[in-house]
Parts: structure tokens; sequence; C-alpha cells
């Protein structure tokens, strides 16, 4: 079974959380005005393995089809 463990930003300006998942992965959610950035890194939160944005506009778009 996983294990995640989650933190949210001290900055309370950020609307922004980091959750961990098994010792491996580090991975970071942004919310932004446009939709939601979503980095992954190694655990060791210098290595980017990728990225995901998920835009409201393409939503939108596909919600209409």
């Amino acid at each position: 079974m996983a294990k995640f463990e989650y933190t949210v930003s001290e900055d309370l300006d950020e609307d922004r959380v980091y959750v961990q998942v098994d010792d491996v992965f580090d991975i970071s959610i942004l919310r932004t005005e446009e939709g939601l950035i979503i980095d992954v890194y190694d655990n060791d939160e210098i290595d980017l393995l990728g990225t995901i944005a998920i835009f409201e506009d393409d939503l939108a778009r596909n919600r209409g089809e």
C-alpha cells in the first residue's frame, strides 16, 4: 500500500501543496488562475522528473464536446 504524506506551503500567498509518495517521489501541486501545475521530483527535490499542466480552458472545451 502506498504511503502519502502531504504538507501545505508555509507561504500564505501561495496555493501549493506538497506530497511525498513512498519516500520515492516528491510532488508539488500548484493552483494558478489558469489551472493546475504538477511537478514530480525524485525524492531529493532537485531532479525534476516531469511536469503536468492542466488548464481550465482545456477542461471547458472538453466538457463542451
